[in-house]
This record gives C-alpha cells, sequence and structure tokens, in this order.
C-alpha cells in the first residue's frame, strides 16, 4: 500500500507533465465531447480540428470527474488511470494472497509492491493516456481466463474449484474485458486472444482445451462491440478511418512504413528485434530478473514432473502452479506478439507486469533462494531506491523545455478560463501550438485565421489566446494590429502566461486579450 500511496503523492505533488506524451490529445478528446456533444461521443476532436486516433473509452470516463472538478483538473483529466492503477494493485495483492494461502500471503503485498515499484507503473498510473486502463482490462481478462484453463486443467482425482455457472461468468468477464480492451486501445486486445490458446495448449495438454473460453462465441461479441463503434466512425468520417485509425495506427505502426512506425521500413524489425525484450527487462528491474527466475524453476518443475522424478510435486497438481505457469505464458506472449510489430514502444509491454510482478513475489519468496525471507530488508529497499529515483528525476523535470512548464500552462488554463467561463464570449486562438490549453480552458474550436479574421470583422467582443514564439520579439496584439482586419480593434490583456519555453516548439508566452472589434470599439 506504502508504495502505491509513494507513486500517487509524488505524481500528484509533483510538477505537471499535461503536455508530454500525447497527453494534449487524450485532455482534448474529453474536453470535446463535454463541449459538443452528439457523434464527438464516437469521434472526439482535438482542438475542434483533427479526429482521434484513439478509441474513446477512455475519454468517456475521464468525462464525468471533468464535470465534475472542472476543465482545468488535472486529477479530473487523469482520473481513469489513477483508479486503474489503484485497482490492479489491488486485484493483484489479493490474488497474491489467495494463491499463497497456505503460508503468510506475504506473495501478494510483494507482488503489488514490484508493480508500482518501476517506472512504467510510475509514469503511467498518472498520466492521460489509456495504457493504464488497458493494463486493467488485459490483467482482469488474464484472471478470468486462468481461472478457467485452471480448473479444466486439473487431474482427475482433484475436486473441480468452479461449478459450470462460475465458470460461464468468468468466459462472459473475460469476452468483455477483451471487447472493453479493444475500445480502449484496439488491437493489443488481441494478446488476451492468443494467450488462452497458448494457454489452453500447455495447461490441458490439448488445443481442444481452449473450446471451454467460448473462442468463436466469445469473439464474435467483443468483435461486434467494436465494430459498432468503427461503424459509427465510418458514417462520420470514413476517410479518417481508413487513412488513419487503419493506416497509420495499424497498418504502417506493424509493417514500419507509416508515421507511427519505427521509420525504417520493414527492414526495421530486424533491426529492432530485441527491443521489447529490453524493454521489458531494463523497465521491470530489478523484478524482471527475478521473473525472468521464476520462469527458468517452473521450466525446471515440469522438465522433473515429466521426466517421473518422484521428489518433484507433479506441475499439473498444484492450483497455484497452474497461475504461475499462466503468468510466465502471459508474459511471453505479450513480449512476443509486440514484437512481430516494427514500430516497437516501452509502453506496449506494461499490460505483462502484473503477472511479472507475481512471478517474482514468488520467485522472491517461495523458492530455495527465499532471499526475501532471508533478506527481509531486500526488497522493500529495492524498491525504496528505486522510488526515490523515479521522483527526483520526476521533479527535475528532465524532459520539460524549461522547469516549470507544465506548471505556466497550467496556471494560465485555470486563471484565463475562470475570465472566459464569466463573460461567455466567442473564443479564438493564436499561434499557441499543440498544447493543452484549449482542453484545460474549456473550448474546442479550430485555430484558423480565417475563424479569427471573422471576429475582427464583427461587431461582438470576443476572447483571444494568443501565443509569442521566442523568433517574434513582438506582442501578439502589435502583430495582428498590422493585419487590416484587426487594425482598429482594441486589444486588452488581462492573463498573461509566466515565460514557457526558450525553444520554437510551443509559444514562449501566451496572453488572453479580450478584443472589441473596430466598429464597436470606434462607437464606443
Amino acid at each position: 500500500m506504502l508504495g502505491l500511496v509513494w507513486i500517487l503523492i509524488a505524481r500528484m505533488l509533483g510538477p505537471s507533465d499535461l503536455w508530454d506524451q500525447t497527453q494534449p490529445k487524450t485532455i482534448s478528446y474529453t474536453t470535446d465531447i463535454i463541449v459538443h456533444g452528439g457523434e464527438h461521443w464516437i469521434l472526439p476532436l482535438e482542438r475542434g480540428a483533427l479526429p482521434a486516433t484513439k478509441p474513446p473509452l477512455y475519454n468517456w470516463l475521464a468525462v464525468p470527474m471533468v464535470k465534475l472538478l472542472g476543465f482545468g483538473s488535472e486529477v479530473a483529466h487523469k482520473f481513469p488511470s489513477i483508479l486503474a492503477i489503484c485497482l490492479c494493485w489491488l486485484v493483484l495483492v489479493r490474488l497474491g494472497r489467495r494463491l499463497d494461502a497456505n503460508n503468510d500471503g506475504s506473495v501478494g503485498w510483494l507482488a503489488g509492491l514490484a508493480l508500482v515499484a518501476c517506472y512504467p507503473m510510475f509514469k503511467l498510473g498518472y498520466l492521460a493516456r489509456p495504457d493504464m486502463l488497458l493494463v486493467l482490462w488485459m490483467l482482469l481478462a488474464w484472471i478470468a481466463s486462468t481461472a478457467v484453463l485452471a480448473d479444466a486443467s486439473r487431474l482427475p482425482n482433484e475436486t473441480p474449484r468452479l461449478t459450470a455457472h462460475s465458470r460461464r461468468w468468468l468466459v462472459a468477464a473475460f469476452w468483455t474485458c477483451i471487447a472493453l480492451a479493444g475500445l480502449t486501445k484496439g488491437p493489443a486486445a488481441l494478446a488476451g486472444v492468443l494467450y488462452i490458446v497458448i494457454a489452453a495448449r500447455i495447461l490441458t495438454g490439448s488445443w481442444r482445451g481452449v473450446g471451454v473460453m467460448r473462442p468463436v462465441s466469445g469473439f464474435a461479441f467483443a468483435l461486434m462491440i467494436n465494430a459498432a463503434w468503427l461503424a459509427a466512425v465510418w458514417r462520420i468520417n470514413a476517410d479518417h478511418l481508413y487513412q488513419e485509425l487503419w493506416y497509420n495506427e495499424i497498418y504502417g505502426r506493424v509493417t514500419g512504413v507509416g508515421p507511427e512506425g519505427n521509420r525504417k521500413g520493414p527492414m526495421g524489425w530486424f533491426i529492432d528485434l530485441p527491443n521489447q525484450l529490453l524493454y521489458y527487462v531494463v523497465r521491470f528491474m530489478p523484478w524482471s530478473l527475478c521473473s525472468f527466475a521464476a520462469m527458468a524453476v517452473l521450466r525446471q518443475q515440469r522438465s522433473k514432473a515429466r521426466s517421473g522424478d518422484s521428489t518433484t510435486q507433479n506441475w499439473k497438481s498444484s492450483s497455484a502452479s497452474r497461475w504461475l505457469y499462466g503468468a510466465a505464458i502471459f508474459v511471453i506472449v505479450v513480449i512476443g506478439l509486440f514484437t512481430l510489430s516494427t514500430g516497437k514502444r516501452a509502453d506496449y509491454i506494461a499490460i505483462a507486469l502484473p503477472q511479472g510482478a507475481l512471478l517474482a513475489a514468488w520467485w522472491l519468496l517461495r523458492m530455495d533462494s527465499r532471499f526475501a525471507l532471508r533478506l527481509p530488508w531486500l526488497a522493500p529497499t529495492a524498491a525504496i531506491v528505486g522510488l526515490s529515483a523515479m521522483t527526483i528525476v520526476n521533479q527535475a523535470e528532465s524532459s520539460a523545455p524549461v522547469k516549470g512548464f507544465g506548471d505556466a500552462i497550467n496556471q494560465f488554463a485555470q486563471e484565463a478560463g475562470a475570465l472566459i467561463r464569466n463573460e461567455p464570449l466567442p473564443v479564438a486562438y493564436f499561434i499557441t501550438g499543440e498544447l493543452h490549453l484549449q482542453a484545460m480552458i474549456g473550448t474546442s474550436v479550430s485555430e484558423e485565421r480565417r475563424l479569427l479574421f471573422e471576429l475582427f470583422d464583427g461587431d461582438q467582443p470576443f476572447w483571444l489566446v494568443a501565443g509569442r514564439h521566442p523568433e517574434e520579439p513582438r506582442d501578439p496584439a502589435e502583430r495582428l494590429s498590422r493585419t487590416r482586419q484587426a487594425a482598429k480593434a482594441h486589444f486588452e490583456p488581462l492573463v498573461r502566461s509566466a515565460v514557457m519555453s526558450g525553444t520554437g516548439l510551443w509559444p514562449e508566452q501566451v496572453t488572453l486579450y479580450r478584443v472589441t472589434p473596430g466598429s464597436k470599439h470606434t462607437a464606443n
């Protein structure tokens, strides 16, 4: 529990990172759904212009909290990830304690500690992206399927653990989680489908063992749910469905020919072949090494059992051992499946970390070495060192353009958003870049000069959020006033951000103006 609380406090009280790792897209989709509703629930837009590149389940879950806490609440936009990591931790701890019921249940707490004391969970648990939510669905799907397959692989003289009724509910839960995973991050859900096929062969000894999971009807159900969303997207924007969601996000990413691939073409598959395995090893240290040690022990036990070694318990005679085999199979399936894609990212292996944590905890506590029992300080010390290092790096904001960048954006958005809500006038944007300003302010409009100049030509006051780049020394109002449409307009600066960036990638400073067009200003 302390590890989970640590990462949440460290991330919540640390500097804002909403500008990082495509989070601006995610929170823009959530804001767009709230602002416009209707078909935007199916295909939300980024800044009122760019259609979503991911399924919308994360945004659907974020909407209630953003409505409750406001557009400017970072916690609200990240709430699905916060909830997901808490549930993942709780489910994993309870599972570990159940599998370790004959002892003191310590496998559960150590598995929970290993899960949160690694960089991927430290980052994803407080990130406005669908990855953590995907981890939750895949963990629940794995638990449901492994419970069924473990019971199906019991020995002839072993008492069944599941009734026919509970088995049906678990199968339904598995395919429901697969459907939800698809609505969270698309084809990544296929890892769960591949797992039941391979796990059925290994655990039950026959490919026909997968039949207990009702693969035909179950897959049809999950496919139907996701196909319904895709059909709705097709009706709204068929070109986006083909070009972005299919070609760029799936085909181009897998083959390497699209913008989301590795930009090396099909040869990138060979060049980057070991990357997913290395991501698992490095990003999940030191628990990754312990999980591999556990896999080696499980393989050794199974080989001895097959050779008739009477000193080794039959690998199928223990329910816990079947769960551990299931965990090992899932880790291998995830690494292997995403290795097939030329576009390889570290966050792809996050869905295998709960199972890896379970394996690591079992090896540390229940094997002959029993490091965690002989050296009880070892695992907590490793976790504290890792969490401390991650917290220090997070506080340093090493990836930010300048220190305090994210906090400066949030502060401006909250102050500007309050003024805009108090006087609901049209809002226009000018050179604000690909930031999350619109989403935090609570607007979703296209940043087009045509629309801006239409407001200048009108007779109604409006709000203008304008940015200034480092290479442009003039104030945005001075720059705009040189145009014919805005020559007679009155610009009243009300909120100005701190200097946020020293690069040309983002505005160096952003200002909120209350603009009175020329005709109206002259009349006054």
